[in-house]
């Protein structure tokens, strides 16, 4: 799918990904010549976007006529010059299901002595994942919240520096539907939701129960075995239980901002050098008060590191389970409102009747008129669109 950017004003200071991958790919695929095929055909296509050779939108003033043209985007959705369309269409689709209640914002992490087996057997390890933390949180809200809570789950599997880091960010409800949906149950306490070392001990054990029941179908690097796993059971695992948000609208800015990142942001990149062949990014050290540091790569470390976060073919990276779930959603939210009846119900529901406009930049030449999409130009050929026009008001 092909996309225009989100913002016609919005220029990028330095490169971006597809111009690295247009200056380094071809080396890196020398250099590696048994590279998969479908990792290949992605980075070969986000190495053409914006480029033009996509094809372009042409966008008209609605006031002065001035045109303007702009290259189009690959729409892959790995890479970050097309995630701002991605992320406001896909916001939409999730305003309709928000609660008036606080979140609670959960980090489940994996070993990083289980690294090499997740980067051999990605989409059934990645499932055990997102099995394995949901479930924990499931099992504590039916123990101490008597009921059933909403999640959104999104897995990222970059650290700062695009080390490989699989991780799950997890978005919970402060509180739970009861079992007989009677009754909207909170938690006691307003500072945590559950102690991080009982749901961490938890998942640890859910998820290398589970590893042990896949361990037949999995592939498994050398001098890896299931007596590696044993040592884990007595490591602590990290999960992180962060302080709830405020409300609808901090959930909305989160979930805008996060759900769509990739494993690198075009305003992370700062230059490209030709004649050391190396990338020059930044990165922020958490273990450094979260400073932001300088890095250099060379083209290819860059390439072999960002091509480990590219995602199984149709894998779903963003979740939705307990009364979010697909199947139970429709029925389960308006049911919670209800029993949440408040001004905060009707606010919400005020905020969610509103239409929205769609995003159109103003224009740099008149500065009145709004740019508008007029036509699309592919290698397939050209599509006009009508521009909208102004209701014509009826004076009689």
């Amino acid at each position: 799918m092909l996309v225009e950017p989100a913002c016609l004003a919005a220029h990028q200071a330095g490169p971006d990904l597809g111009a690295v991958l247009r200056r380094f790919l071809p080396g890196f695929l020398a250099a590696h010549p048994r590279f998969p095929v479908r990792k290949k055909r992605l980075l070969k296509r986000m190495a053409l976007c914006r480029s033009g050779a996509l094809g372009h939108t042409i966008h008209q003033c609605s006031c002065c006529g001035t045109q303007q043209t702009i290259p189009l985007g690959c729409g892959d959705r790995h890479c970050p010059s097309c995630q701002a369309s991605h992320a406001r269409r896909w916001l939409q689709n999730q305003l309709h299901w928000l609660l008036p209640v606080p979140y609670y914002h959960v980090v489940f992490t994996l070993p990083h002595e289980l690294h090499p087996l997740l980067l051999y057997n990605q989409e059934p390890l990645y499932r055990l994942l997102f099995l394995a933390a949901t479930d924990t949180l499931l099992e504590f809200s039916r123990r101490r919240l008597a009921g059933t809570p909403g999640i959104t789950a999104v897995l990222h599997t970059w650290g700062q520096q695009l080390n490989y880091h699989p991780h799950l960010h997890c978005i919970i409800t402060a509180g739970a539907l009861s079992g007989d949906s009677e009754s909207w149950n909170r938690p006691r306490q307003t500072r945590y939701l559950f102690p991080e070392a009982a749901v961490a001990a938890l998942f640890r054990g859910k998820f290398l129960a589970g590893l042990r029941a896949l361990a037949p179908q999995l592939r498994w690097p050398d001098h890896f075995t299931l007596q590696n796993l044993d040592p884990l059971y007595q490591k602590s695992w990290r999960v992180y239980l962060k302080r709830p948000f405020g409300g609808p609208d901090q959930v909305l800015s989160y979930l805008a901002n996060y759900t769509h990142r990739v494993a690198i942001a075009n305003s992370r990149l700062r230059q490209i050098d030709e004649t050391t062949g190396q990338v020059h990014l930044t990165y922020r050290d958490y273990a450094d008060g979260a400073k932001v540091k300088p890095l250099a790569l060379s083209g290819i470390e860059f390439i072999r590191r960002f091509s480990r976060h590219l995602l199984p073919r149709g894998f779903t990276k963003i979740r939705h389970y307990g009364l979010l779930a697909n199947n139970r959603k429709a029925h389960a939210i308006p049911k919670v409102r209800l029993l949440l009846h408040s001004r905060a119900v009707v606010k919400l529901l005020l905020q969610l009747a509103r239409p929205s406009e769609p995003a159109l930049s103003q224009c740099d030449h008149c500065q009145r008129g709004r740019m508008e999409l007029i036509a699309i130009c592919t290698p397939r050929g050209t599509r006009r669109l009508r521009p909208r026009r102004p209701p014509i008001e009826d004076s009689s």
